[in-house]
């Protein structure tokens, strides 16, 4: 999965980058130092909801796609 690779490769990136632990993550997220490395070694795939929580643990914003999302302008009717 592309999208799983993907999200295990900024969260390992940015731990390094920030020199935080998987003990350390856990706690800020709240969950087990266990969860924590079954997510990043892919034996669970996470959902969106989960992904939203790593990257608010570690200070990452969340951006889905390449485009920015705007509302529908208005015909004028």
């Amino acid at each position: 999965m592309v999208l799983q690779e993907e999200f295990r490769r900024i969260v390992k990136d940015e731990l390094t980058r920030q020199g935080v632990t998987h003990n350390e993550l856990a706690c800020r997220m709240g969950v087990s130092r266990p969860t924590v490395t079954q997510y990043l070694t892919g034996k669970i795939c996470p959902g969106l909801d989960v992904v939203e929580k790593f990257f608010i643990a570690l200070g990452i914003p969340l951006q889905l796609g390449s485009h920015e999302v705007r509302e529908p302008v208005e015909s004028g009717k």
